[in-house]
């Protein structure tokens, strides 16, 4: 599916103007559909075929805590936590943060929800399980404060698949 973006937004809504050369058909925010048979191609530079963020802004968020448990055993026998903590008692504020944004491949039809962690990480061998962590039921946890979650919400509700959104 070749997509291509107009090199000016449309003049009616502000979003870009996009040409599906299979479909043959130009959209744009308005939910304005066209169907075209030709386009001059100087006025429309391609759009990538993977990896391609739909939106230009993502959302980043301030989180409390978000922990990762390595698979690697250490020399003496012991695991390590990679933590990024908002309160740590050996670092302050490590800063974390989580980044979303919707990722788009074409080429399989696929449309994901990427969520990135972000800030200084500082690493803890792990002494103080009852449990092996082989046999922990998580690897990964992220830790959320509630008054954010309203914002993940609404980030969440916008339609992915609309191709007006594709940048």
């Amino acid at each position: 599916m070749p997509l291509y973006k107009r090199k000016w937004n449309c003049a009616v809504c502000g979003k870009p103007l996009i040409w599906d050369s299979d479909r043959k058909t130009l959209s744009c925010g308005c939910e304005t559909k066209t169907n075209v048979t030709f386009v001059s191609m100087e006025a429309f530079e391609p759009l990538p075929k993977f990896d391609r963020k739909i939106w230009s802004e993502t959302l980043t968020v301030p989180i409390d805590c978000a922990k990762f448990l390595s698979t690697e055993i250490l020399l003496d026998g012991s695991q390590v936590l990679f933590i990024s903590d908002s309160e740590s008692i050996f670092r302050g504020n490590e800063n974390p943060a989580m980044r979303l944004r919707w990722i788009n491949y074409p080429e399989k039809k696929k449309v994901q929800l990427c969520l990135e962690i972000d800030g200084e990480f500082h690493t803890e061998k792990i002494s103080y399980n009852r449990k092996n962590p082989n046999e922990w039921h998580g690897r990964m946890w992220i830790f959320l404060n509630p008054d954010i979650l309203p914002k993940i919400v609404e980030y969440m509700k916008r339609d992915p698949r609309s191709i007006h959104n594709w940048m």
